[in-house]
């Protein structure tokens, strides 16, 4: 997450709050939030076609 957090430029908090969308691809491991490079890169694509 805290990758993600300086690759979008969003605060922790916001991006936690993102975590909570059911499209964003996430994995909960206990308390733990771990996000694959490949799939959040591929996420992040899909959300910038619909913007476009």
């Amino acid at each position: 997450m805290k990758d993600v957090t300086k690759i979008l430029g969003f605060s922790k908090s916001t991006v936690y709050s993102l975590s909570q969308d059911p499209d964003f691809p996430v994995l909960q491991v206990n308390n733990r939030k771990v996000v694959y490079r490949d799939d959040f890169f591929a996420w992040l694509d899909s959300k910038r076609k619909v913007i476009s």
